[in-house]
C-alpha cells in the first residue's frame, strides 16, 4: 500500500503531507493471483487487459462461492472461460467510495478457482489536471503519463484481499512501464516496449506506472537501485543511485535483508511523493529539492521494511509511520548531532497542536490528516520507540526490531506483535510499558521544585520535589536527571523512577551541586511546559482562535494584500469552532486580546509597538528602515519578515508579526510559512519569496532547570554541565 508518505501533493514549491486512505483487512493465508497482459495506448487513454485470476479456496469459502469485484467503469469485463458468468451489480452502494468504479459478480462452476477476464476501455485523466487527489483515485492514462493503482481500480479488485501477480505490459516506444516487485523481462520489439513485472510476495495492490523514461541502474549488493527519469539527467540519477545504495546497506545491516530485488526512484508527471513496495514515485520538483536525498528519500526506502513488507493492521493502530520516522528522520538527525532538537520539535508540535479534546490513543491512529494527527501518530509513536530504546539499550532494541521484522514479514502486524518481540528480548512482559503509551491518550507533564543540598560525608545530598502535574492517572516513568556540580565540566547523570504523583528526590553526588535539570535531552514523551519552548509558529497555527489585524494606515492595495494573506493562513489552520477566525483593521481594536493567537500585519500597524515589547528579551531590533536579528541587518524593502513572540499577559497566547516590503511577496509567504512551524523567526527575499534566514529564539530559563539552594541559602546561577555523548543507532 501507498505509504504516507512524505507528501501526496505539492502546491507551488511546498509539500503537503497526506497519508494513504485505502482500508485493508488482515491478509488471508494465500493471496489472490493475477496474471495480467496489458496493452496501453497513452495518446488514446486506452487500456486492453487479459487477466488470468486464481482465487484461493479460503477466499471462495468466505465469499460463499459468489465472489464479486470492482472494476473501473466502462471497461466491460467478459470471460472466455467455459462456465463463467460475469454480471454487473446495479446497486451503486456496492461500488464503494470511488464513483468511477463498478461492481461485478462472478458465477463459478463447482470446484473452479481460476478463470480469465478480458476488458478494455478508456481511463482518461480527471477534469482538473492540477487535482492530484483525483488522479490518484481515478487513475490516469494520458499522453503525459500513466498512473494506475488499486484504487482506480484498473484490474479486478476483490475486497481488499492481498494479491500476487505477474504483469506483461506493452507500450509504444519510447514509453516504458514500472511496477512493484521484480522486472523479469524487458525488450524492444516492432516499435513497442514489452516489460514483465512480477511479485510473488503478497501486496495490497498492483501498480502500473508509465512514462517516457530514461533508465539508470546500479547494483547495491543483491539489490538493483534504479532511477526512471522523465528528463535525462545522469548527475541527478547518480546522486539518487549512490544515496539509495548507501541507505539500503545501512538498513540491511541494522534490520535484516531488504525484502525486494530492486528499489526504484520514479519521476512522476505531476507533483507527488508516493511510497510503494520497492519504489517511490516523486514529482519533478520534489526530486530536485536538495534536502529530499537525506530526508524523505531514506524514509521511503525504510518503508520497505515497515509498512511495505511488515504490513500494518490499520484497525489496531498504525505503528509504521512512527517507527519509520524514528529510524529514518530521527536517526539521520542523530548522525548529524541534532537528535535533541528533533525530539524537542516533535514534543513542541504535540504541545502546540494537540489539545486534550483532540488527543487519542495510538491504537486509533490510521493516517495523518492534519498537524494534530501527525503530532500523535508520528511524534508520539516516534518518542515511544525512543523511550523503549533508552530503557532496553541499543543492542537489545536492535535485536527486538530484527526479531519483529523476521517473524512478521509479509503479514499484518500490530502493536501487540511489537510487544511480543520486545518482551522476548527484554526477558519480561512489557505490557505495562506498552499499555500506558499505546492504549491511553494524553501525556505526562513534569515539574521540579525545592532543590536543596546538604553535605553528607565526602559527598553531597541533593533533594527536590519531582511531580507529575497532568490530569488523570499517573504514568510509570523513568525520568532522566542531570546535576551540574561546582568545578566539574561533566554533569552527574542518572535516571529515577517516578510512578507516583509526587516524589521526594534524593541523590548523592560527588561534588557541590549547583543546578538540577530534568529530562535535559527531551527523552520522554510529555507535554512540555510553555517556558521550556521558544515561541514558534506551531503555536499560532495550532490555536483554535485567531485574530488578524490589518494596518489602517496602509494604502488599499497593501490592506487587500494582507487580508488575502490572512485568509490564506486560515486555510492552513486545523478546523476549529465557527467564529474562531477574525480579520480586523487596527483602528477597530482597542486592546490586544490575550485569549487567542494574534497576527499583527504590516510595518504601518499601530500595534507594532506591542510586538517590540513582547520581543524585547530576544536578540533582535525592529527599526523604521528594517530589522536586525543577531548580526544580520535586513532591509525593509524586498524582504518579508515573520516573527513570533508570546503575549505579555498570557504565555499560551502567541503574538506574531508578518510584514512584506512588497505585497507581491504575500501570496508566496502565506503558502510557505506553514511549513516552518518549529521556527521563531523567518526572513524571505524577493517576490517568490525565497527563505534566507530561519531560527529559534533562545530559552533562557526552563522551569525544569532549577538552581540548587546551598546550605547557607545562596543560589548560584550556572550553565548546565556537559552531558555524556551518545552514539547514533547506526552509522
Amino acid at each position: 500500500m501507498l505509504q504516507h508518505d512524505f507528501l501526496r501533493r505539492l502546491t507551488a514549491s511546498f509539500l503537503f503531507l497526506i497519508a494513504p486512505g485505502l482500508p485493508v483487512s488482515l491478509y488471508a493465508e494465500e493471496p489472490i493471483r493475477h496474471d495480467l497482459k496489458a496493452v496501453l495506448q497513452p495518446d488514446k487513454s486506452h487500456l486492453e487487459v487479459e487477466d488470468t485470476i486464481t482465487l484461493p479456496a479460503s477466499f471462495l469459502a468466505e465469499s460463499g462461492g459468489k465472489p464479486s469485484f470492482l472494476l473501473h467503469g466502462g471497461l466491460k469485463p467478459v470471460s472466455p472461460t467455459p462456465g463463467i458468468t460475469i454480471s454487473r451489480i446495479t446497486d451503486r452502494k456496492q461500488s464503494g467510495s470511488n464513483p468511477a468504479a463498478q461492481r461485478y459478480s462472478i458465477s463459478l462452476p463447482p470446484g473452479r478457482k481460476d478463470f480469465v477476464v478480458r476488458y478494455q476501455g478508456r481511463i482518461a485523466p480527471p477534469a482538473s489536471s492540477e487535482d492530484s487527489e483525483a488522479a490518484f483515485d481515478a487513475g490516469v492514462i494520458s499522453d503525459e503519463g500513466i498512473f494506475l493503482s488499486g484504487s482506480t481500480p484498473w484490474y479486478p479488485w476483490f475486497n481488499n484481499d492481498p494479491v500476487a501477480f505477474t504483469m506483461e505490459v506493452r507500450l509504444p516506444v519510447p514509453w516504458d512501464a514500472v511496477s512493484s516487485g521484480e522486472r523479469t523481462r524487458h525488450e524492444r520489439r516492432d516499435g513497442t516496449i514489452e516489460a514483465r513485472w512480477e511479485s510473488r510476495q503478497p501486496q495490497d495492490e498492483i501498480l502500473l506506472i508509465g512514462g517516457r523514461f530514461t533508465e539508470y541502474v546500479r547494483s547495491a549488493g543483491p539489490v538493483q537501485v534504479m532511477a526512471f527519469l522523465q528528463t535525462p539527467d545522469e548527475g541527478l540519477a547518480n546522486r539518487y543511485l549512490e544515496t539509495g545504495g548507501s541507505y539500503l546497506q545501512m538498513y540491511q545491516t541494522l534490520l535484516g535483508p531488504y525484502p525486494y530485488k530492486k528499489f526504484a526512484l520514479v519521476e512522476n508527471f505531476w507533483e507527488t511523493g508516493y511510497g510503494m513496495p520497492s519504489l517511490t514515485l516523486l514529482g519533478s520538483t520534489v526530486i530536485r529539492l536538495p534536502f529530499i536525498l537525506h530526508s524523505s528519500y531514506p524514509h521511503e526506502i525504510l518503508h520497505n521494511w515497515w509498512g511495505n513488507s511488515v504490513f500494518v493492521d490499520y484497525e489496531k493502530g498504525n505503528w509504521s509511520e512512527g517507527l519509520t520516522t524514528y529510524l529514518a528522520d530521527h536517526l539521520i538527525q542523530e548522525q548529524r548531532g541534532a537528535a535533541l532538537e528533533h525530539r524537542r520539535a516533535a514534543l513542541q508540535k504535540y504541545t502546540d497542536y494537540v489539545a486534550e479534546r483532540k488527543d487519542f490513543p495510538l491504537t486509533e491512529f490510521r493516517a495523518r490528516h492534519n498537524p494534530a494527527t501527525e503530532a500523535v501518530g508520528y511524534g508520539k509513536t516516534m518518542m515511544f520507540f525512543h523511550m523503549l530504546r533508552r530503557q532496553m539499550g541499543d543492542e537489545a532494541f536492535i535485536s527486538a526490531l530484527r526479531n519483529f521484522y523476521r517473524e512478521n514479514q509479509f503479514r499484518r502486524a500490530t502493536f501487540e506483535d511489537l510487544r511480543a518481540a520486545f518482551s522476548g528480548v527484554a526477558g519480561k512482559d512489557l505490557r505495562n510499558e506498552f499499555s500506558q503509551w499505546i492504549n491511553r491518550p494524553g501525556a505526562p507533564a513534569l515539574r521540579i521544585s525545592r532543590a536543596e543540598t546538604q553535605v553528607r560525608g565526602a559527598g553531597y545530598l541533593v533533594t527536590a520535589l519531582l511531580e507529575q502535574t497532568q490530569p488523570g492517572p499517573v504514568y510509570r516513568l523513568r525520568v532522566p536527571v542531570a546535576v551540574t556540580m561546582e568545578g566539574r565540566a561533566q554533569a552527574y547523570q542518572t535516571t529515577v523512577r517516578l510512578d507516583t504523583q509526587r516524589l521526594g528526590l534524593e541523590l548523592m553526588v560527588p561534588g557541590r551541586p549547583l543546578r538540577v535539570d530534568v529530562d535535559p535531552e527531551f527523552d520522554l514523551f510529555r507535554r512540555l511546559d510553555r517556558d521550556e519552548l521558544p515561541p514558534a509558529l506551531t503555536q499560532p497555527f495550532g490555536s483554535e482562535k485567531t485574530l488578524f489585524i490589518i494596518p489602517t494606515g496602509a494604502d488599499k492595495i497593501t490592506r487587500d494584500g494582507y487580508r488575502k494573506f490572512a485568509e490564506s493562513l486560515s486555510i492552513s489552520r486545523p478546523p476549529s469552532q465557527p467564529g474562531s477566525f477574525e480579520i480586523n483593521q487596527d483602528d477597530e481594536i482597542g486592546e490586544l486580546p490575550s485569549d487567542r493567537a494574534v497576527w499583527i500585519l504590516g510595518w504601518e500597524n499601530r500595534f507594532l509597538t506591542n510586538v517590540k515589547t513582547a520581543l524585547s528579551g530576544y536578540d533582535q531590533s525592529i527599526r523604521n528602515e528594517g530589522l536586525r536579528i543577531g548580526q544580520m541587518d535586513v532591509a525593509r524593502n524586498n524582504h518579508a519578515i515573520v516573527l513570533t513572540a508570546r503575549h505579555p499577559k498570557n504565555s499560551n497566547a502567541p503574538l506574531s508579526w508578518g510584514a512584506a516590503g512588497s505585497t507581491a511577496a504575500l501570496p508566496g509567504l502565506a503558502r510557505k510559512i506553514p511549513h516552518y512551524g518549529p521556527y521563531s523567526y523567518l526572513i524571505f527575499e524577493g517576490e517568490e519569496p525565497k527563505n534566507i534566514l530561519k531560527g529559534r529564539w533562545e530559552v533562557p530559563n526552563s522551569p525544569l532547570s532549577i538552581p540548587v539552594t546551598q546550605p547557607d541559602g545562596r543560589v548560584i546561577q550556572v550553565p548546565r554541565g556537559m552531558l555524556e555523548p551518545r552514539r547514533a543507532l547506526a552509522e
